[in-house]
């Protein structure tokens, strides 16, 4: 199966695309977080907001993070996203409190919403390392967080012991049934754009074995450890099923 190049682990020079995309991202992550805080100040849900932040956010990490030539483009992305939260922050000295606040789950603390987004990160850098040499796999993991567990909240806040009544940790059949849905759209998605000589229908089976895994992975999950367990089965049960030859920490 024929599969996009990961971006180079140097630092070099920017090209215009890279350019382009670290401005873009920096703006839209910038735009996103200012939206969420204010419907979080409106008194909206902090599921909404949150909900919001982590599928926009983690799109945007996926789609772009591997198309990148080198990683100056990211780290110019990071640079301008920080730039303008500071500056923001120089006129609102409690804002990136606030922003915790808006992103912390119900009866969750700000450091709970930290060691979230950390272990996500960790986990979204260490199938980054393992598994360099497929991108589309990076790519899922990610959207396996961004798409199929925000769905999970998504469907089972409104809709979740309607159908069914029997609940786990809060967590409903309903909710699970839209991870699976969404998780395998994200595999599917990210094999459609980086590995374009799969042929979907072939691997149907065991894409809905990944997303079957990534589901109970998530129901299982406590807390803040779905960031980090997810994108973890994600990327392992795609190598497992998909593609068992690569070579693992090729770099």
């Amino acid at each position: 199966m024929k599969s996009f190049m990961m971006v180079e682990l140097v630092f070099g020079e920017l090209a215009l695309l890279d350019i382009s995309m670290a401005i873009a991202t920096g703006l839209i992550v910038s735009v996103v977080l200012s939206t969420a805080y204010y419907m979080a100040a409106s008194g909206m849900p902090k599921w909404k907001p949150r909900k919001l932040v982590h599928v926009v956010m983690g799109t945007v990490i996926a789609m772009t993070v591997v198309a990148y030539s080198n990683l100056s483009g990211p780290a110019f992305a990071v640079g301008i996203f920080l730039t303008i939260l500071m500056y923001a922050w120089a006129h609102k000295s409690e804002l990136l409190w606030e922003l915790l606040i808006a992103g912390s789950r119900e009866n969750e603390t700000r450091l709970n919403t930290f060691a979230a987004g950390f272990m996500g990160l960790v986990s979204f850098a260490t199938v980054f390392l393992v598994f360099f040499s497929r991108p589309e796999i990076f790519v899922a993991s990610i959207l396996a967080v961004s798409w199929g567990d925000a769905a999970g909240e998504v469907i089972g806040r409104p809709f979740g012991g309607k159908l069914v009544k029997i609940r786990y940790r809060n967590k409903s059949v309903e909710g699970s049934i839209g991870v699976l849905i969404f998780t395998t759209l994200s595999v599917i998605a990210s094999l459609v754009i980086f590995s374009p000589d799969t042929i979907i229908l072939e691997v149907l089976p065991n894409i809905l074995a990944i997303a079957i895994c990534s589901t109970i992975a998530e129901f299982l999950s406590i807390g803040w450890t779905d960031n980090f367990f997810i994108p973890m089965v994600t990327a392992i049960t795609m190598w497992w099923f998909l593609f068992p030859g690569i070579v693992l920490f090729p770099i």
